[in-house]
This record gives structure tokens, C-alpha cells and sequence, in this order.
């Protein structure tokens, strides 16, 4: 086994002949792969990370890590995987947790990854993924749902974005990227496309709200802020955003740009009334409560 410190370059190479050679995925395993089971599998257009729940409830370690380098939750599994030993002989593993997902696209986005790959967990040996079956749900995962959660279907018009994410336990909403390359001037608002479509369950509807980071640090926020989705909507989802800041500021492909809050809301039965019911604010509209 080689326990040197190879260049990304060199990896990169390797994980190129690992699939070349009829493969599915490449498993990265990191120095300390003796005491930790295999987790990181380099697939053709996207970079896979299988981890435990304590780490996902507690955004410790590895989790942390790859949340700050732009890796999102997909969802629980119990998975069996196969891989072949660079020395030699085949192992069998059953693993479960959650699974975290970045695509890349091009060589030089995999070289950037695998060289925080390197800084960061170091290289104990690349080995060829025989076979991974997801043998159903597992625990732990932050998109783990009850039985009356609703069901967001997403259509992918372009390739090589992620699918929208919640950020971290508990958030309201999910984080949407951008699919074009856009830089705003001051004073400026453009429609920026996501490259994905959306179906939601009748009595529901999405609303994309700015990302209050973008708004703190840039003055980026969203022209119609909330903008509506509703449940029969079909069309690619886009977001208007503009730039209240006093600097330029480009948007790149694959960057969070709004994120998106499904709701459930109410059909209002329409009638005509001669006279309304009367309230104590009554008729007391803007700036009637003070200031």
C-alpha cells in the first residue's frame, strides 16, 4: 500500500484508471482508514460521503468539513458495499448513515477537491467500489421525514447542480443555486435561472425568500421578495435578485443564491359582504400603530 503523500494530480489519475477500468466509484480512504470504515466514494460526476448521525446531529468532524465546502444532505441509507483492497483480497462492509453529495464538473474541480482531500484526512489508498446497495432508509440524516411530510419532486434541466438543501437540523428552508454565471451591478437586478423545476402535493406552495448572509455581507436580496411557486407550477424555477450593495458582485454557477420554504396554505372560500365585522384597529392602515 502506498502511504506516501501523493500530489491531487496523482490521485486524480488514479481515480481516472479506476473507472476506466469498468468500476462505478473509486473509495477514498484516508489515513485513518484502519480505525473508520470507508465512507468517501468518488463517483464519475459527483463526490459521495456516507456519515454517521452523531456527526450529522452534531455538525462535528468530517461533517463540518464537508458543509463548509459546499457539500449538501441527500438522505438516510443502509448501504452493503464491496471493494477490492489496493493489496490485494475483496471486503464486504455494511454501512449506515446519511449521505452528503457535491458534483464536479472537470478535472480541475476534482483536483481542488481531492487536494482538500489531502490537507485534510490525508491519503492511506484509492481502491475500486465493486458493487453498493442501498438496502433502504437508515437513521440519522437531516432530511429524514415523518409519514405527513410533503413530497418536493425535482426536475433537473441542466446537469451538474446539486438538489436543493436543507443547511443545517431544524432549517426552514432549503438552499437553491444559481445555473448561470451573472455578475450584478450596483442598482442592478437580473432573473437568474436554477436549472430545476418543481412539483409540489395539491395544498402547497414554495416561497423563495433572499439568504440573509448574501444580504449581510453583499446587499444581495430578491426584487419580489417572496417570490411564489405554486402546486401546478411546472416552469423552471428563477429567482430575480438584486444587488443593493455599493460593489459588483458575480454570481457563479453552482452558488446558493435564495433559498426556498414549502408551506402548506389554505384555499379562501370568495364572498361578497355588504358590511364587515367591526375590530378595535378598524380602519387604521399604515403607520396607524405608531412608529
Amino acid at each position: 500500500m502506498d502511504v506516501s503523500s501523493p500530489r491531487a494530480e496523482e490521485v486524480y489519475g488514479r481515480f481516472r484508471r479506476i473507472l476506466a477500468e469498468g468500476h462505478p466509484a473509486a473509495v477514498y480512504l484516508p489515513w485513518f482508514y484502519r480505525s473508520v470504515p470507508p465512507y468517501l466514494f468518488l463517483f464519475p460526476e459527483a463526490v459521495r460521503a456516507l456519515l454517521k448521525r452523531g456527526e450529522i446531529n452534531g455538525f462535528r468532524g468530517r461533517a463540518a468539513i464537508f458543509l463548509e465546502n459546499g457539500y449538501r444532505f441527500q438522505r438516510a441509507s443502509r448501504c452493503r458495499i464491496d471493494y477490492r483492497y489496493p493489496g490485494g483480497g475483496d471486503f464486504t462492509v455494511d454501512l449506515e448513515g446519511c449521505w452528503m453529495e457535491k458534483r464536479l464538473g472537470g478535472e480541475a474541480e476534482w483536483i481542488d477537491e481531492l487536494r482538500l482531500f489531502l490537507s485534510k484526512l490525508g491519503l492511506f489508498g484509492l481502491s475500486p467500489l465493486l458493487r453498493l446497495e442501498e438496502e433502504g432508509g437508515g437513521s440519522g440524516c437531516l432530511e429524514e421525514t415523518s409519514a405527513d411530510s410533503p413530497e418536493l419532486r425535482v426536475k433537473f434541466l441542466e446537469e451538474g447542480l446539486p438538489l436543493p438543501a436543507y443547511a443545517h437540523p431544524g432549517d426552514a428552508g432549503l438552499d437553491i443555486c444559481s445555473a448561470a454565471e451573472i455578475t450584478l451591478q450596483p442598482g442592478d437586478f437580473a432573473v437568474v435561472p436554477t436549472g430545476l423545476a418543481v412539483a409540489l402535493p395539491e395544498g402547497y406552495a414554495a416561497f423563495v425568500q433572499p439568504r440573509s448572509g448574501l444580504a449581510a455581507r453583499h446587499g444581495i436580496s430578491i426584487v419580489n421578495t417572496p417570490g411564489l411557486i405554486d402546486c401546478h407550477y411546472r416552469g423552471e424555477v428563477k429567482v430575480v435578485l438584486m444587488n443593493h450593495g455599493r460593489e459588483p458582485f458575480r454570481v457563479s454557477r453552482g452558488d446558493r443564491i435564495a433559498q426556498m420554504v414549502i408551506q402548506r396554505v389554505c384555499v379562501a372560500r370568495v364572498e361578497e359582504a355588504d358590511e364587515l365585522d367591526l375590530t378595535e384597529r378598524g380602519e387604521g392602515g399604515f403607520g396607524s400603530t405608531g412608529i
